[in-house]
C-alpha cells in the first residue's frame, strides 16, 4: 500500500510512481496481442477528461476530492510482449539506510525487500520496497486505470511530457482540459498540486515466476474478481477476460486466429467489433464491421454446446432454459474430449473428471488443449463462412481497400484510423466526446454556440466521412457497381446480412448439416469440418453469384433483402433467436442445382437433405402465417379468428411460392407438389406467438421494385406473373 503524488519534479518515490503507472495500451501493442493476454477494459479518455480531471482539480465547498486506491500489478515483459519472470533467488539480509531488510530477487526483473527486526523477523512497522527493471517488468494499472490516467494527464501536461510518450496520440483529449482547469481563477493560487495524493495498491505474485508462472493469467483473474462487486465490465470485456467459462475461452481463440500472422484468407480482425462498451446483441453497432464478439460467442455456443435439439430438428425454435448437463455432454462429443484427455486430469492441485467436463468445470491450465481443438475444427469452420461467403468476403475486401488507401498522418487522422482499425476502444471515446461537445454547443449562446476546434472532433468527422466512402467500396466489391441505385441496394442487403439472425442462421445451417452427415454414418472425422465449411462456401457463392449482373436476371446477391420484389425474408424483427428461420433461407439457397453439387460428396444422396429443407420450410411458413394473423387482427377486426387464419394461410403460402419461384429456382409445379404433400401429411402447425403486438418492418431498405401490392386483398387477388 503506497501513494502516487503530483507536484514539482522530484526523486521522491511517490512522485516517480505517478510517472510509472502504465495503462495497458502504453505497455503492449494491441495489434500484436493474443486475446488471452488482455488485462482490462478499454480506457474512456472522454470520461477522464470531462469527469475525473475536473473532480480532482476543482475546489468544492463539499471538501477535497477522494479517489479509491488504484491497483497496479508488476508483470513481466520483453520487447513489449508479455513474458515470464525469472525464478526467485533465496532470501538474503541487506543493510540500507540504517535498516535491515530481507530481500528476494527475480533475476534482472525485480527485487522485493521488507524491513526485519534484530531477530530477523518482519518488523511491526510494515515497510517494504519494490524495485524493478523496466526492460523486463512494468507496473501495469489493473483496476482504476481511469483514475491513473487522470493523474498521468495532469502530470504530463504540467511537465510537458506528452510529446514522445506512448500516449501522445491521446494528448488532445487532455491537454487543453488540464490547462483550462489549472488557469481558472483561484485554482493556481489555492491548489497546491504537491498535496494531490492518490492511494495505490501495488501487487506482485511471488508464486507466479519461472516459465510456468503465468503471471498475466493471474492478473486477468484478479481483474475479474475485483470488478465483480463494482460496475461490471461490458459483456464484450468479460468474454475477452474471463476464464470462468469455456465458451469465453473458445470465443477468444477465434479472435486470436484472426490476429495471427497467417490469416490472409480470413476476414481482418478490424471487421469484428469486440470493444463495444455496451451490450449490443442483435447486430454490430459500428458501420465498418461485419460481425461482433457476441455473434462469435453464440456461434461457438450453438455449434459446440447446442443444445443438440436445435441442430438435429430444424423445426425447433430457440426458447427456454437448456439443461447444462446435456449441453456439456454435447460439447464433449463435438470436441472429442475423450481423445484429448485421460479419464482424470491433474491441474494446479485439482483433479478433474473427463466425463464431467463442461462449460464451467474444466482444467483451466489445460484450456489451450480444448481451444486448439476448437480452433482447428469448429473455429476454423465458423471463420471460413464469415470470411469467404460472397457478401462477407466483399465487405472484408472493401475494408482492406479503405485501410490501404488511407491518407493523412495528422493526429486527428491517426485517431480516426485507430478507431476503425485499431480495436482499442478509441471509436467509442471519440463518439462520446463528439456528442458531448455537440450538446454543449447546442445549449450555448452567441459566440459560444459552436463546437471547439480540436483533433478529437476532427477525428470523428473523418469517421463520418469515411462511412460514405466505405459504402461505395462495398457496393463495388459486392455488386460491381457504385451507382446510387446499386449502392442503396447494397446498403439495404447488408442491413440484413450483417445481423446476428442471418449470420447465426448460416452457422447453424452448417452445424445441422454436419449432424445430418454424422447420422448417415460412414468414415467421417472432425478434422474434415473446415473442408466441409469450404464446400458450403462454394455452394452458397454459386447461388449468390448465379447470373449476377446479366441483363434483367434476378440478382441473387439481393435475395435475403427485404426491399426486393417477392422477398423470401418477411421477418420484421431480426432478433438473434430468428436465426432458425434464416437457416431455412441458407438451406433453400443450397438446394439450388448449381449449389448442391459442391456439397453432394459429403452425403449419401439428397433424400435426408431434401427432408430437412422441407421441414425448415414448413416451420417458416407457419411463422409467416402467425405474423399475418397478428397483422390481420388489426387490419380486419370484424373477422373471426378462423377467417383471419384462413386468409393468413392463403396469403403466407402465396408469398412463399412467389419468393421461391423468383429467387430459388423452384417451379410452380414443385411448390404445389410440396403443398399437397404437406397438407396430406400433417395440418399446418402454428408457433406460439411471442407477443400480440403488430411488428413493423424497422429494417426495410429501398425496394428493387415498386410493384408491391397495397393491401392483403391486393396480394390475395393479384394475378400470378
Amino acid at each position: 500500500m503506497t501513494k502516487a503524488r503530483l507536484g514539482e519534479e522530484s526523486p521522491a518515490p511517490e512522485r516517480l510512481l505517478t510517472q510509472h503507472l502504465s495503462p495497458v495500451r502504453e505497455v503492449m501493442d494491441a495489434e500484436m496481442l493474443d486475446f488471452n493476454q488482455l488485462l482490462q477494459r478499454d480506457l474512456d479518455d472522454h470520461r477522464v477528461a470531462t469527469g475525473l480531471i475536473p473532480y480532482l482539480l476543482q475546489n468544492r465547498a463539499t471538501g477535497p476530492a477522494f479517489f479509491p486506491p488504484i491497483m497496479a500489478v508488476l508483470l513481466p515483459f520483453r520487447d513489449g510482449s508479455p513474458s515470464h519472470f525469472p525464478n526467485l533467488g533465496g532470501a538474503e539480509e541487506v543493510d540500507d539506510n540504517d535498516l535491515t531488510w530481507e530481500q528476494v530477487q527475480a533475476g534482472d526483473a525485480f527485487a522485493v525487500r521488507r524491513v526485519v527486526d534484530q531477530d530477523g523477523k518482519y518488523h511491526p512497522v510494515n515497510l517494504a520496497q519494490l524495485r524493478w527493471n523496466e526492460h523486463a517488468s512494468r507496473l501495469v494499472v489493473l483496476d482504476g486505470q481511469h483514475r491513473a490516467m487522470a493523474l498521468l494527464a495532469i502530470d504530463r501536461t504540467m511537465s510537458h511530457k506528452w510529446r514522445g510518450s506512448k500516449g501522445e496520440k491521446f494528448r488532445d483529449f487532455y491537454e487543453k482540459q488540464v490547462q483550462r482547469h489549472l488557469s481558472e481563477k483561484g485554482v493556481s493560487s489555492q491548489l497546491d498540486l504537491s498535496n494531490v495524493e492518490v492511494p495505490v495498491t501495488v501487487c506482485w505474485f511471488p508464486d507466479r515466476v519461472g516459465e510456468a508462472g503465468h503471471a498475466h493469467e493471474a492478473a486477468r483473474t484478479l481483474f475479474v474478481d475485483v470488478n465483480k462487486e463494482a460496475k461490471e465490465p461490458s459483456e464484450s470485456r468479460i468474454i475477452l477476460l474471463s476464464d470462468a467459462e469455456l465458451i469465453n475461452v473458445l470465443t477468444r481463440s477465434m479472435l486470436s486466429e484472426l490476429r495471427g500472422a497467417d490469416n490472409s484468407d480470413l476476414l481482418p480482425l478490424y471487421a469484428v467489433e469486440y470493444d463495444n462498451p455496451e451490450i449490443n446483441t442483435t447486430r454490430p453497432a459500428r458501420w465498418s464491421v461485419l460481425t461482433n464478439i457476441h455473434l462469435l460467442k453464440e456461434a461457438a455456443n450453438r455449434c459446440v454446446f447446442g443444445h443438440p435439439k436445435y441442430l438435429t430438428d430444424v423445426t425447433k425454435k430457440i426458447s427456454g432454459r437448456e439443461k447444462e448437463p446435456e449441453r456439456d455432454a454435447f460439447m464433449r462429443k463435438q470436441l472429442e474430449v475423450a481423445e484429448l484427455f485421460p479419464a482424470e486430469i491433474q491441474d494446479e492441485g485439482f483433479t478433474y473428471r473427463r466425463d464431467a467436463m463442461g462449460n464451467t468445470y474444466f482444467p483451466v491450465g489445460q484450456s489451450k488443449v480444448l481451444s486448439d481443438r476448437f480452433s482447428e475444427t469448429w473455429g476454423r469452420a465458423i471463420l471460413t463462412l464469415l470470411s469467404k461467403v460472397a457478401p462477407y468476403a466483399a465487405h472484408s475486401r472493401a475494408l482492406r481497400r479503405m485501410q490501404e488507401g488511407w491518407n493523412g498522418v495528422e493526429i486527428f487522422a491517426s485517431l480516426a484510423r485507430d478507431a476503425l482499425f485499431g480495436g482499442v476502444g478509441v471509436y467509442w471515446t471519440l463518439k462520446d466526446s463528439y456528442d458531448h461537445y455537440t450538446e454543449k454547443a447546442r445549449e450555448a449562446h452567441g459566440a459560444l454556440k459552436r463546437k471547439p476546434d480540436g483533433d478529437v472532433l476532427r477525428a470523428w468527422e473523418v469517421i463520418e466521412e469515411k462511412q460514405g466512402e466505405f459504402e461505395v467500396f462495398r457496393s463495388d466489391e459486392y455488386l460491381g457497381s457504385t451507382g446510387d441505385e446499386k449502392r442503396d441496394a447494397s446498403k439495404a442487403s447488408y442491413a440484413v446480412l450483417n445481423t446476428h439472425a442471418c449470420q447465426l442462421g448460416m452457422v447453424m445451417t452448417m452445424a445441422s448439416l454436419w449432424e445430418m452427415r454424422k447420422a448417415e454414418g460412414g468414415n467421417w472425422t472432425l478434422d474434415e469440418l473446415p473442408a466441409f465449411a469450404e464446400a458450403l462456401t462454394r455452394g452458397w457463392n454459386a447461388f449468390f453469384l448465379h447470373e449476377a449482373g446479366r441483363g434483367k436476371a434476378k440478382d441473387r446477391r439481393l435475395a435475403f433483402g427485404k426491399g426486393v420484389t417477392n422477398p423470401i425474408n418477411l421477418i420484421s424483427k431480426l432478433e438473434t433467436a430468428r436465426a432458425v428461420y434464416f437457416r431455412y433461407f441458407w438451406l433453400q439457397a443450397l438446394a439450388t442445382p448449381d449449389s448442391w453439387q459442391h456439397v453432394a460428396k459429403f452425403f449419401n444422396g439428397r433424400e435426408a437433405f431434401d427432408r430437412m429443407v422441407s421441414d425448415a420450410r414448413r416451420m417458416y411458413r407457419s411463422f409467416c402465417v402467425e405474423e399475418r394473423i397478428k397483422a390481420l387482427r388489426t387490419g380486419r377486426p370484424g373477422q373471426t379468428e378462423e377467417q383471419r387464419r384462413k386468409a393468413a394461410v392463403e396469403l403466407a403460402t402465396k408469398e412463399l411460392r412467389k419468393a421461391l419461384v423468383t429467387w430459388f429456382f423452384v417451379t410452380d409445379a414443385e411448390f404445389e407438389a410440396w403443398i399437397s404433400s404437406e397438407s396430406s401429411a400433417r395440418p399446418l402447425e402454428l408457433p406460439v406467438a411471442i407477443d400480440e403486438d403488430v411488428e413493423t418492418d424497422e429494417e426495410d431498405g429501398p425496394e428493387e421494385s415498386d410493384s408491391h401490392p397495397e393491401s392483403y386483398e391486393d396480394l390475395l387477388n393479384d394475378e400470378d406473373e
